[in-house]
């Protein structure tokens, strides 16, 4: 069963699902209504019957039964001609790109197959530093002088300024909720390899409903979040001090409430700004690959020495001025070191809350993409976890296995997902320009928005979206995980294919293991907790 969409006699057609067992029973997964049901000798004779084109053997409440489920279509309704609108712009998240410039050199990082992530001090406009670009806290950015928008060779700004940072927040602050109900806002598929680019991404949860929500059909909302990004923006930290005050008073003056994220690479945080970061309720996402073997393979500087020593110094920092938030590392899995629980237990150890882990986006033969077998050992891995996740949620532990917790929120949710995650429809970014672009690492790639000062252009976002449906009912539809990655991201797509639509065919297999993983898993914890599942992601069940 699964992957395929079969005749059944009398126009009836099987929709895309899956079965699998857990804790000795057979369940069934709908693609098409995101519904999960324990499957009885009935239910699996019909649509043994059905996927045979024997559909006139089928009991017609069966026949209506799975109708009602998304299992099958009797009507031929499915197709193109039925598309519904795409998604209105509702921005909750957005992304600044407050510099392109970093201090470390890692070894998978995306932005050296791009126009390259400049280096601080390497005469392309960023903040200069001492010699080496070792030293943690020698930034000439971190003296409190702000910087202008420096351009490399006359063309586009590395460093934002603090004039286009204000026009974006404006941006923000004057243009979210429009337009109703959306997808799920700024959120990365569980799964989609987005935001494997070692720099952590935005926060997954933010900015994000369900679609048809109470929340999400109310139109506009008080809440807004931004995500300080780069590069290293701590390398910008004195234009992030003058920007939290001033959004935050923005804020107020237009009734919204405004929340702050950043994601680091850690070797910058100093006692002063960590205490800035819990002082000012900013929630952390670090990016840290593991033990220091590890990390200092995958995240030197640019001279080649370690950054591990930094990144826990800074780590420390962090866990002295816990600000409520959970500390949350970020470990991208790079050739070579696929050590899943090692690293997870090592993290652990360190106090971060939450580890969540993503292959490295690279373009088809680069020495930093994962082998087929080292993909299958990171599964095994999280296996593993999987099952340390339900014992923790038996034990009354809050998980810290985040992909699991960002598949099982999907799982629970139940919604179709048609776009692969929120970029363009909940979540923008901007780069240091001003210029919007669908997410953090689409800026320079592909046609921008708009602008802070032009606003968003309607028509280039709709053939972004438009692009992206097209490839999830050409090379998708049939596929029961399709709810899971959408054909999975954008710009992973980009670097394998050269085409931001293209499907992420070589994470298929892969993708699919992961996602009935998930659903394993959330099994179990409805058979054996479901008190959790209610607490954390609100009533549903299985039927």
């Amino acid at each position: 069963m699964g992957n395929i969409v079969r005749g059944a006699g009398a126009g009836a057609k099987l929709l895309p699902h899956r079965s699998f067992t857990a804790e000795g029973d057979t369940y069934l997964y709908a693609a098409e209504t995101g519904g999960l049901f324990r499957m009885d000798d009935g239910v699996r004779d019909a649509l043994s019957a059905l996927a045979s084109a024997a559909a006139g053997a089928v009991p017609a409440e069966f026949v209506s039964d799975l109708r009602r489920a998304g299992l099958l279509d009797t009507a031929g309704r499915r197709g193109p001609a039925d598309r519904t609108a795409h998604p209105p712009l509702r921005l909750r998240t957005l992304v600044l790109l407050l510099t392109t410039s970093c201090n470390l050199a890692c070894r998978y990082c995306y932005e050296d197959r791009e126009e390259g992530c400049s280096r601080p001090g390497d005469g392309q406009g960023g903040p200069s530093a001492a010699a080496g670009m070792d030293a943690p806290g020698s930034v000439a950015a971190a003296d409190g002088q702000e910087r202008p928008g420096a351009v490399a060779g006359g063309g586009t700004p590395r460093e934002m300024s603090l004039e286009s940072l204000r026009g974006a927040i404006t941006f923000l602050l004057e243009h979210d909720g429009q337009g109703g109900p959306s997808a799920a806002a700024g959120m990365d598929a569980p799964g989609s390899i987005a935001a494997a680019d070692g720099q952590g991404g935005p926060s997954a949860a933010a900015g994000m409903d369900a679609p048809g929500s109470v929340a999400a059909a109310a139109g506009t909302n008080r809440k807004v979040s931004v995500t300080f990004f780069g590069g290293e923006p701590l390398l910008r930290f004195p234009l992030i001090r003058s920007a939290v005050g001033e959004a935050r008073r923005m804020a107020r003056e237009r009734g919204k409430e405004i929340s702050f994220s950043i994601t680091t690479n850690g070797t910058l945080l100093t006692r002063e700004i960590a205490g800035f970061l819990k002082e000012n309720g900013i929630s952390v996402c670090l990016s840290i690959d593991g033990p220091r073997e590890i990390h200092d393979r995958n995240r030197p500087y640019a001279s080649g020495r370690g950054s591990y020593g930094d990144v826990a110094r800074g780590t420390s920092l962090l866990m002295e001025n816990r600000n409520g938030f959970p500390v949350a590392a970020r470990v991208t899995l790079g050739r070579g070191a696929v050590d899943v629980r090692k690293t997870f237990d090592h993290l652990r150890g360190l106090g971060f809350d939450e580890v969540g882990f993503a292959p490295a986006s690279a373009a088809e033969g680069s020495p930093a993409a994962l082998t087929e077998e080292e993909l299958r050992a990171v599964m095994d891995g999280f296996r593993d976890l999987a099952d340390g996740y339900v014992d923790d949620v038996r034990e009354r532990r809050v998980p810290a296995f985040s992909n699991m917790s960002q598949i099982l929120a999907l799982i629970h949710r139940g919604d179709p997902m048609p776009y692969p995650c929120g970029a363009g429809i909940g979540m923008l970014a901007v780069d240091p320009s001003g210029t919007f672009y669908p997410c953090h690492r689409l800026c320079g790639i592909g046609d921008a928005f708009g602008g802070t000062e032009t606003g968003i252009s309607e028509a280039v976002r709709a053939r972004f979206l438009e692009g992206a449906r097209r490839r999830r009912e050409s090379a998708c539809d049939a596929c029961w995980a399709k709810n899971f990655c959408s054909g999975g991201c954008y710009h992973d797509a980009y670097l394998r294919q050269g085409d931001l639509f293209a499907p992420s065919v070589h994470y298929c297999r892969w993708i699919k293991e992961l996602f009935l993983l998930g659903l394993q898993t959330y099994v179990r914890i409805q058979n054996e907790t479901p008190t959790f599942l209610d607490v954390m992601l609100g009533e549903r069940g299985i039927a």
